[in-house]
């Protein structure tokens, strides 16, 4: 799924806002998001399944979420003006991840302050029944 949102967010306009290929992981303590401003990291594909039903012959039926986050961080005193916009492009290119039997497609975004700096978190999750 990292593959499908990072060769979804190439084909956004956004705006000055660069998108890395590397993962968002710390760099002596530090994660690179917050080193590199005005980047987008795509964290790796988290997997999380949750039993529906359990049946004594063993036969287990499991929602099963594939996430992602990618994250984003800019000056929190003088955001790019086109913030908004990346924000919202980022959101719109859940309808375009595909996992084979999805049954619900989210995308949640949260910000956080750290130092002078606001760091945008957009999460993606596709759940499926299997």
């Amino acid at each position: 799924m990292r593959t499908q949102v990072i060769t979804a967010i190439q084909n956004l306009a956004l705006g000055g806002v660069n998108l890395v290929q590397e993962l968002p992981y710390d760099e002596s303590g530090v994660p690179l998001y917050t080193k590199n401003p005005k980047s987008l990291y795509v964290d790796r594909t988290q997997f999380e399944s949750v039993p529906v039903v359990q049946t004594l012959g063993g036969t287990n039926i499991n929602n099963t979420t594939t996430s992602v986050s990618v994250y984003l961080a800019v000056d929190a005193k003088n955001p790019p003006q086109q913030l908004d916009t990346v924000i919202n492009s980022l959101r719109g290119i859940e309808d375009s991840l595909t996992i084979d039997g999805t049954h619900t497609r989210e995308s949640t975004v949260s910000t956080d302050y750290e130092n002078d700096l606001l760091i945008v978190t957009v999460d993606y999750r596709l759940t499926r029944i299997n």
